[in-house]
């Protein structure tokens, strides 16, 4: 794992989904979120390359 600097709304626009779909694989487990806080949550770029694979 690198440094994980992806944010929520990074993730939204590189892949082109809606929030509910990040939420949705968060909680099935397909993509791991990092939380630094209560609020904060980044994700690794490459973690979310192997989570949205066609």
């Amino acid at each position: 794992m690198s440094d994980p600097k992806l944010t929520i709304a990074d993730v939204m626009r590189d892949r082109n989904v809606s929030r509910s779909t990040i939420y949705r694989r968060i909680k099935d487990g397909t993509l791991t979120a990092y939380r630094f806080g209560p609020r904060i949550i980044r994700f690794d770029a490459a973690e979310v390359a192997a989570a949205f694979q066609k």
